[in-house]
């Protein structure tokens, strides 16, 4: 079982894709991309939600995520025309991305999670962020648990965009043998942050420099969105290994998947 566990490990990044974020985009077009990628990148719990076991407790565990994209593959100035950066109209449908998650528990039933996006080919992105998860209650005679989690993560994309999610939610957990279901939602805020540039014809930059909002000194543009969201997911155990799947719903669906190891 542990050779499997190595060679998930293995296989999982290579399931990565790259993303194209597109060019002279419009104050509509840039609330897009943050509902898209922004809020859809937000931290995702992906475990078992029965506490660590205090400090003693210890999670490593390696997660690919799968976002729909559809929606900002045609924002954007048109290609090919004057000062326009964008060469031709993407065909990326979905952007793949994975994580590498450390969890350690502390003391009465409170966990710490961080999580980063390692160095793997083809992402063009980078990706910090934590997660603090509280089990406030256990049933006595089922097996039955509530938590509630806070986190937040700073996503930088090629210098172009840059996102931090700050949010928190409501999970209820249950643990029959080795399985465990749980559900949930929350609200979350993202702040996305656009570079304009410095010229009036930047082929490199995802807003126009001559856009009305760019901020004159740092010669960016932010947009923040706040959402509420739902999750379900489940994982599955079998000694200190385990597997788990989870389909957040925000304006859209993504889905994530998780293996790894829990002491």
């Amino acid at each position: 079982m542990s050779h499997l566990l190595v060679l998930l490990f293995i296989l999982l990044p290579n399931l990565a894709s790259a993303l194209v974020i597109p060019k002279g985009l419009s104050a509509t077009d840039r609330r897009e991309v943050v509902r898209t990628i922004g809020l859809n990148s937000a931290p995702k719990a992906l475990s078992n939600p029965y506490p660590l076991g205090g400090y003693s407790g210890f999670e490593v565990g390696y997660s690919v995520e799968f976002i729909n994209v559809r929606d900002i593959r045609r924002l954007g100035c048109v290609p090919g025309t004057s000062g326009c950066g964008n060469i031709s109209y993407s065909n990326d449908t979905e952007w793949r991305f994975p994580r590498l998650t450390i969890g350690k528990g502390l003391y009465n039933d409170v966990d710490l999670f961080f999580s980063f996006i390692p160095p793997t080919g083809g992402v063009r992105a980078s990706d910090y962020g934590a997660q603090v998860r509280w089990s406030f209650y256990q049933a006595q005679f089922l097996p039955i648990s509530l938590s509630v989690i806070g986190y937040f993560n700073q996503l930088n994309f090629g210098d172009v965009f840059m996102n931090r999610n700050m949010g928190a939610e409501l999970m209820a957990g249950v643990n029959v043998n080795n399985f465990a279901l749980y559900f949930g939602g929350g609200w979350l805020e993202a702040q996305g942050t656009f570079v304009a540039g410095t010229t009036a014809n930047c082929q490199d930059c995802t807003v126009d420099p001559s856009d009305g909002e760019v901020n004159g000194v740092s010669k960016t543009v932010r947009h923040n969105i706040e959402a509420t969201h739902t999750v379900v997911g489940f994982s599955f155990h079998y000694q200190n290994l385990f597997a788990a799947a989870q389909v957040d719903r925000y304006r859209d669906a993504v889905y994530s998947m998780k293996v790894g190891m829990r002491f």
